[in-house]
């Protein structure tokens, strides 16, 4: 099956997954004017608490260094692709992710499975089942390869 568009949420922090990922998504673009929209979460600082202990522009500064690095893991991964677009946003990763998806009016949301301890995929895996539950389209689990140790 081919998508006109697809949203793809990566960890900035596990580049080998993102990259495997970001391959994998671009496989299912059904041609040359299909987009793929990458996007990046990062954890929320907007909290009153938390704020209080960083500068102002942290948040900014912050959100700025995640798009540059997603934009040279784009470039490096997959150069070949037209229409790739980079949005990085903060806060709750599943809000974030159903938010992105409804305002670009995906098609189809891959969501990368990592490869964790089971306790790690009770906390994280909820990411991937909150957006199964909520979203508006298709949602592919992309199971990769395990990462040889």
């Amino acid at each position: 099956m081919m998508f006109n568009k697809i949203l793809l949420p990566i960890d900035m922090q596990d580049r080998n997954t993102a990259q495997e990922a970001l391959r994998e998504a671009a496989r299912y673009l059904a041609g040359p004017e299909a987009e793929l929209h990458v996007m990046s979460v990062m954890p929320g600082l907007n909290m009153p608490m938390v704020a209080a202990y960083f500068p102002e522009d942290t948040v900014e500064k912050a959100l700025k260094e995640l798009e540059c690095e997603l934009a040279q893991l784009i470039k490096e991964t997959v150069p070949e692709l037209a229409h790739c677009h980079e949005h990085i946003c903060e806060g709750n990763a599943a809000k974030q992710i159903i938010k992105q998806a409804n305002k670009l009016d995906v098609d189809l949301i891959v969501m990368p499975s990592h490869n964790y301890s089971r306790m790690e995929n009770i906390l994280i895996g909820s990411v991937t089942s909150r957006v199964v539950e909520r979203a508006h389209c298709s949602v592919m689990v992309l199971r990769l390869a395990k990462q040889k140790k």
